[in-house]
C-alpha cells in the first residue's frame, strides 16, 4: 500500500496554492526547491497544478512559473496519475490566462495528449471554455504526433468537431469545417459524425424554437449584421472577453438601442443570440453538405447525409432536412430502417418534415407507396393510424387535443395516399380505420374524460353567473319609485348596468348551453376533430364574456350606490373588479388559443416556403 504521509507535510503549500498566498509558499520553495514539483494531493497533483486550477490564483502561477523556468522548464510537463498536465488543467478550467502564460514559456505544451488522446484543445471544447478553446486553436498545430494522430485529423478531429457541435460553439464548428473539410466526414469515438450530432439538435434551429406570437415578431425585428455574425471565433477573440459582449459584433445598425435593450430586457438579448446562432447552423448545414457532396464519393455521400437526415426526422428539424435535399434530391429515397423519409415522418409525427411534400413536384406521389417488405405490411395510411409517440403527443395540451390532433394527421394522410389504401388491410386483416380505433381506445377514453370534467367545472360557474344576473335586474340598485321604475333609470351608470348585466346573463347562458351539448355528446372519434373543440371554444369564450360583464355590472352598481358619499370609489372598484377577469384570462387563455388555432386556423400541414426539392 502506497505511503501518502508526504501529502500531509505539504497541506501549508496546497492550500497557499489555492488562496492565492504566494509569499507563503514562496518561503517553502527557497527551504527547498524540490517542493517546485512535488507530488502534494493524493491524484499527484504538483502545486501549479493546484494553482492552475483555481482559475484565480493568477499572480501565484506568473511567479511560480518563472521560478520553474529558472530552474527546470521541464517541470511544466509533469502529469498527475490521471496523464494531466497543467495545460490540461487549464483547459478543464477555463483559464485562458494560464494557458497563454504556459503557451509562452513551452509552445509544446499545446500539443501533448493525455494517454487517452485528449488534448489541450478537446479538453477546452469537452468542458465548454469557449475562450480558451479559440485561444488553443490558434496555437495547436496540425502535425502528426508521436501516435501518428493529429488534433484536427481522424477521430480526434471528428471529436473535436463534435463536442464543440455539442457545446453549441456553431461559430468554431464552422470555422473547423472551413478550414478541415474533411472532418465533415469523419467519425468520433462514437461512430458518429458532426453533422449527426447537429441533426439532433433542435434548439438550434427556428423551427426548434418555443416562443409566443409577440416574441416572434420582437425575433423577426432584431437586426444582425450577418457578415460579422460569421465572422471566426478564432479572429474575433479578442473581443470576445466575456459571455455578455461575445455576440456584439453580429449587431446591426441600430447598435446603442438595441445595446440598452439587452440590459433592460435579458430576454430580447437571449432572441437576438438565438437569431446569431440560427445564421450559423443555417451557413454550418450548407457548408456540411456541400463539402461531403464536392467528394464526388457516392457512397461517403449517401452514409454521411443518410443517417443525418435519419436523425434530423426523429428531432423534426426539417431546415437540415431541406437543405440536404435541396442540394442532392435522391435523397428523398434514402431508406431509414424499412420506411423512406415521408413515411418516417407520419410515423414519428414530425408535420413540419411532412410539409417538405408541399415542395414538390408530381414525384411527391411516390414517397407515400409501400413496399411489401414493409413490417406489418402496413401502408402510410396505417402508419398514420397507429398511435404517435408518446413525446409527440405531449406537445398538445390535453387529451381531447390530442385525439384531434391524431385525426388531423390521419385525415391528412387519408388525403395524401392513392385510394386503394384507404381500405388496404395489413398483415392483422385490419384497415387503418381499425387500425385507428384500436390504438387510440385508451386516448379517447382520456378525451372523453378530460372533456366532462372540463364541462362540468365550467358549468357550475356559469350556471352561477346566469342567476346572479337573472336575480341582479330586479333588484336595481337605489330602488324603484312608487311606479316602479328604477330611481338611477335616467342615470348613464345604470344604463351601464342593466347593458352589462343582460350581456352577462345571455352569455352565461349561452356558456351553459355549449358545455351541456358537449355533456351530452355521444363522444365518437371524429367528433374531436372539429365538433366537441368548436363548442368547448365557445362556451370558454362565452364564460370570459359573462364574467367580464359581471364585473362591470357589479362596478357600475358600486358607483351607483356610493358616488354620492365616496366619489374616488369608482377608481379602485374598476381595478379590483378587473382582476378576477385578468386571472382568467391569463389562466384559460393557452388552452383557449390552442383550441382556437387547431380548430380555426391554417393548421399543422402547409406549404412552407416556395424552394422546390424534388
Amino acid at each position: 500500500m502506497a505511503n501518502y504521509d508526504h501529502i500531509l507535510k505539504c497541506l501549508p503549500i496546497y492550500k497557499a496554492a489555492i488562496e492565492g498566498d504566494w509569499e507563503t509558499a514562496e518561503r517553502f520553495f527557497k527551504e527547498d526547491k524540490r517542493n517546485l514539483n512535488a507530488r502534494i494531493t493524493y491524484e499527484t497533483d504538483t502545486t501549479l497544478h493546484v494553482a492552475v486550477g483555481t482559475n484565480s490564483s493568477h499572480r501565484f502561477v506568473e511567479e511560480l512559473v518563472e521560478l520553474i523556468m529558472d530552474e527546470d522548464p521541464q517541470m511544466l510537463l509533469t502529469a498527475n496519475c490521471y496523464g494531466n498536465n497543467v495545460l490540461h488543467y487549464a483547459a478543464m478550467v477555463g483559464n485562458t490566462r494560464a494557458a497563454r502564460l504556459l503557451i509562452n514559456k513551452y509552445p509544446e505544451l499545446a500539443q501533448i495528449s493525455k494517454p487517452n488522446g485528449h488534448t489541450p484543445l478537446k479538453l477546452a471544447a469537452r468542458y465548454g471554455h469557449k475562450e480558451t478553446l479559440c485561444y488553443l486553436l490558434q496555437v495547436t498545430n496540425d502535425v502528426v504526433g508521436e501516435d501518428g494522430t493529429s488534433p484536427y485529423r481522424g477521430h480526434d478531429g471528428a471529436d473535436l468537431l463534435t463536442l464543440a457541435i455539442i457545446a453549441d460553439y456553431y461559430d468554431v464548428a464552422l470555422y473547423l469545417v472551413d478550414k478541415y473539410p474533411d472532418l465533415v466526414t469523419e467519425k468520433n469515438i462514437k461512430s458518429q459524425t458532426g453533422f449527426q450530432i447537429l441533426a439532433a439538435k433542435p434548439n438550434a434551429f427556428p423551427s426548434g424554437m418555443r416562443i409566443g406570437f409577440w416574441q416572434r415578431i420582437i425575433y423577426s425585428w432584431i437586426p444582425v449584421n450577418r457578415e460579422k455574425a460569421l465572422e471566426s471565433p478564432v479572429t474575433r477573440l479578442s473581443r470576445m472577453v466575456t459571455t455578455q459582449n461575445r455576440y456584439k459584433a453580429g449587431y446591426g445598425l441600430h447598435v446603442p438601442f438595441w445595446s440598452v435593450l439587452h440590459y433592460l430586457a435579458p430576454r430580447i438579448k437571449y432572441m437576438h443570440d438565438c437569431k446569431v446562432m440560427h445564421i450559423l447552423t443555417e451557413e454550418l448545414v450548407k457548408h456540411m453538405c456541400s463539402t461531403v457532396l464536392k467528394k464526388g464519393n457516392h457512397a461517403i455521400a449517401w452514409d454521411v447525409l443518410g443517417t443525418t437526415l435519419r436523425t434530423a426526422v426523429t428531432h423534426g428539424i426539417y431546415e437540415l432536412i431541406e437543405e440536404c435535399i435541396h442540394q442532392y434530391p435522391g435523397l428523398v429515397w434514402y431508406k431509414m430502417g424499412e420506411f423512406f423519409l415521408v413515411l418516417v415522418a407520419i410515423r414519428q409525427r414530425q408535420e413540419k418534415v411532412y410539409n417538405l411534400v408541399y415542395q414538390m413536384s408530381g414525384h411527391k406521389v411516390y414517397t407515400a407507396i409501400a413496399w411489401e417488405e414493409y413490417a406489418n405490411n402496413d401502408t402510410a395510411l396505417h402508419l398514420a393510424a397507429r398511435l404517435a409517440p408518446r413525446h409527440r403527443l405531449n406537445t398538445v395540451t390535453g387529451a381531447a387535443l390530442q385525439m384531434q390532433r391524431e385525426l388531423q394527421w390521419f385525415k391528412e394522410v387519408e388525403n395524401f395516399v392513392q385510394p386503394s389504401y384507404k381500405e388496404a388491410l395489413n398483415d392483422e386483416n385490419n384497415t387503418p380505420r381499425m387500425v385507428f380505433s384500436i390504438e387510440h381506445k385508451e386516448l379517447l377514453n382520456e378525451a372523453q374524460q378530460w372533456m366532462k370534467d372540463t364541462s362540468s367545472s365550467a358549468t357550475v360557474v356559469a350556471a352561477l353567473i346566469v342567476t346572479m344576473a337573472f336575480a341582479a335586474i330586479f333588484t336595481a340598485p337605489g330602488g324603484n319609485n312608487d311606479n316602479g321604475k328604477p330611481l338611477f333609470l335616467t342615470d348613464a351608470t345604470f344604463i351601464l348596468f342593466a347593458i352589462s348585466d343582460a350581456v352577462a346573463l345571455f352569455s352565461s347562458s349561452t356558456s351553459v348551453l355549449m358545455f351541456l351539448s358537449v355533456l351530452s355528446s355521444r363522444f365518437a372519434e371524429d367528433d374531436f376533430l372539429y365538433a366537441l373543440p368548436k363548442r368547448l371554444t365557445l362556451g370558454l369564450i362565452s364564460l370570459f364574456v359573462s364574467l367580464a360583464a359581471t364585473m362591470v355590472a357589479f362596478s357600475a352598481t358600486l358607483s351607483l350606490v356610493l358616488h354620492d358619499e365616496i366619489q374616488w370609489i369608482a377608481a379602485p372598484v374598476i381595478m379590483m373588479a378587473s382582476v378576477p377577469v385578468t386571472l382568467f384570462l391569463l389562466l384559460q387563455y393557452p388552452l383557449l388559443v390552442e383550441l382556437v388555432r387547431s380548430t380555426y386556423g391554417r393548421g399543422i400541414f402547409y406549404k412552407q416556403n416556395n424552394l422546390l426539392l424534388h
